[in-house]
């Protein structure tokens, strides 16, 4: 009769019960490759949540506010431009009832609804919009008040137009800029462009990266160049000695944009080009503090 093989013994316990050993091959596989519990990141408390507040109650989920301390800083504001630009735009908007917003700070990007933030939880429907659909959910709930609603609260259609230049300035320089003095990219860094650069094979149309790769043609300097150009712009239309863009009555949406994009320079390196210019210039830093002040008496 062929042996049997051996078993595992039971151990006897104090109580009386048998446990058993793990195999030696077992042991040998844990003791290089550990099991690690992952801290969950969500919570399911949500509900509670719900009933507890406001109706319309939301919860904004947002890059994490910056630990570099600056002379600006707020605990709450997020380190990533689109995300406290959302922030803003819910907390400034100029309706008769305040959006019943919180925050929530979110680790892992890849798993908020389409792989971006920010992305906004609406409690009692147990609803996550992707951040291409926030704005148009916040226009829809809260409108704006009064006769300016197409042209975002600003006081006339010139004002309009000038905002719209601005925004265009601020997004295709000061960004790209900004992106440029981060001390770490990564490695779509230039894709995160509101234009990419070209490749640097100067096709017009990208072949698969198996035959010209997906190299870009960044030239650095000429970035932060346009960027540091963007700043003295923005100095120059601050000195009008209005306290909120373009003679509105209160912050509006150019507002929002203008103040995210300027707030997260601040926690650049002292050493940042980017970051030495925006500390030069007199009236930006005022500006900000005016703005998020002004949000933050909102904050329920």
């Amino acid at each position: 009769m062929a042996a049997v093989a051996a078993q595992p013994q039971p151990l006897p316990t104090s109580s009386g019960k048998r446990i058993f050993t793990a195999p030696q091959w077992v042991k040998s596989f844990y003791s290089k490759f550990p099991l690690v519990i992952l801290e969950q990141e969500d919570e399911v408390d949500w509900k509670v949540r719900a009933r507890e507040g406001a109706d319309h109650a939301v919860e904004l989920w947002i890059h994490p506010p910056s630990s570099t301390p600056h002379p600006h800083h707020r605990s709450w504001a997020s380190k990533s431009p689109s995300s406290l630009r959302t922030q803003l735009l819910i907390l400034l908007r100029e309706t008769s009832a305040k959006v019943p917003v919180s925050f929530r700070p979110w680790s892992n990007e890849a798993s908020a609804p389409g792989g971006t933030l920010p992305c906004l939880h609406i409690l009692n429907q147990d609803r996550l919009l992707p951040t291409d659909e926030i704005r148009g959910w916040l226009e829809s709930t809260y409108p704006l008040k009064g006769k300016g609603k197409e042209i975002q609260g600003l006081p006339s259609q010139a004002a309009y137009d000038k905002a719209l230049a601005l925004s265009h300035l601020v997004l295709g320089n000061l960004y790209p800029a900004y992106l440029a003095s981060l001390p770490k990219q990564t490695s779509n860094f230039p894709l995160l462009f509101p234009i990419p650069p070209p490749l640097a094979s100067g096709l017009s149309t990208p072949l698969p990266y198996s035959l010209i790769g997906d190299a870009r043609d960044i030239d650095t300097d000429e970035i932060l160049k346009k960027g540091l150009e963007a700043l003295e712009a923005i100095q120059v239309i601050l000195e009008s000695g209005d306290e909120w863009l373009f003679g509105s009555k209160y912050p509006t949406s150019i507002d929002a944009l203008i103040t995210s994009h300027l707030y997260v320079v601040y926690s650049l390196p002292a050493s940042s080009t980017l970051r030495s210019k925006i500390d030069s210039l007199s009236g930006i830093g005022e500006y900000i503090d005016r703005v998020l002040d002004h949000a933050q008496s909102r904050m329920t």
